[in-house]
C-alpha cells in the first residue's frame, strides 16, 4: 500500500442532519463535530476519497445521483460532489444508482458542511450479504486502484448495533455492547484486520448496518504498517452504538 493513507468510520442516522432533529439537535452536535473532524482528516492533503455505504446492491451513484431525507420529514436534498468512477478491473461490473441510501446521502449532508473537498471523490454501496472475505477483496481493489496515485482516504459508513438498550430499533441483547466495544478497540489500536472477526450472522442479530463496510475497511488498509487509531465519538444515545474513528498512515 502507498504511503499516507487514512480511513474513517462515520455512522449514518438521519437525525444527523440538524433539520431533522429538531429541539434534539443540540444533543447530537458532539457526534456531529467528531464527524467533521473524521472527514476533515481523511481529506486533508489534497487527497482523493472512496465512500463506502451500505445498500441493496453492490453498486456506484451516477454523477446525478441525488439523496431526500423528504420520507425521514425534512425538505433537505442532497448530492455528492463531482463523483469520479473507479475502474475496478478484477471485481463485478457494480449497479448504477440514480439515487443515493441512506449511507450517502449522510455522507454527502456532512460533506456539504466542510471547507474542504476530496480532490477526487468516488462512492460504492456494498450489500449486507457479502461475507467477510468477500468486502475485504472489494477493500483491497479500492486500495489498489483509488491508492495508486500515493494517496487514500476511505470513508466506511456504518452504525454499529442497533439493540444496546430497551430504546433502541431492535430492543435489547445483551452482546450489543461487546460487539461494538470491539470495533471500537479495533481503531484504537490500529488494528483494522480484527474488523474482519465480525461475524455476519451476529452483526445480522444485533442489526448492525456497518459490518460489510467495516470489513471493506479493514480489506484496504490489510498491508498497511505502523496505524496510528483513534476514536473521536463512541456512544449509543438512541441505542444505537455510534462510532466515529480515524486511521492514519505514516
Amino acid at each position: 500500500m502507498p504511503p499516507d493513507q487514512r480511513a474513517a468510520v462515520l455512522p449514518h442516522p438521519p437525525l444527523l442532519v440538524p433539520e431533522l432533529a429538531g429541539d434534539a439537535a443540540a444533543e447530537l452536535d458532539p457526534l456531529r463535530e467528531a464527524c467533521l473532524q473524521a472527514l476533515e482528516v481523511v481529506l486533508a492533503g489534497d487527497r482523493g476519497a472512496v465512500l463506502v455505504g451500505d445498500g441493496l446492491v453492490w453498486g456506484a451513484p451516477r454523477p446525478d445521483a441525488a439523496g431526500s431525507f423528504r420520507p425521514y420529514g425534512a425538505a433537505v436534498d442532497v448530492t455528492l460532489p463531482d463523483l469520479h468512477p473507479l475502474d475496478l478491473d478484477d471485481l463485478p461490473e457494480p449497479v448504477r444508482l440514480d439515487r443515493l441510501p441512506l449511507s450517502l446521502a449522510v455522507a454527502a449532508s456532512l460533506l456539504a458542511r466542510l471547507d474542504i473537498q476530496p480532490a477526487r471523490l468516488s462512492a460504492l454501496t456494498v450489500p449486507v450479504s457479502l461475507g467477510p472475505g468477500a468486502a475485504a477483496a472489494v477493500g483491497r481493489e479500492l486500495a489498489a486502484r483509488a491508492g495508486a496515485a500515493g494517496s487514500f482516504g476511505l470513508v466506511a459508513m456504518g452504525d454499529l448495533s442497533a439493540r444496546r438498550s430497551d430504546r433502541a430499533p431492535g430492543a435489547f441483547h445483551p452482546a450489543a455492547a461487546a460487539f461494538d466495544a470491539s470495533v471500537g478497540e479495533a481503531f484504537r489500536a490500529g488494528a483494522p484486520g480484527r474488523l474482519l472477526d465480525l461475524e455476519p450472522a451476529v452483526a445480522a442479530e444485533l442489526r448492525a448496518a456497518g459490518r460489510v463496510p467495516l470489513q471493506v475497511l479493514a480489506g484496504a488498509f490489510a498491508d498497511a504498517a505502523g496505524l496510528h487509531g483513534e476514536v473521536l465519538y463512541e456512544a449509543a444515545p438512541y441505542g444505537v452504538g455510534y462510532l466515529v474513528g480515524v486511521l492514519t498512515a505514516p
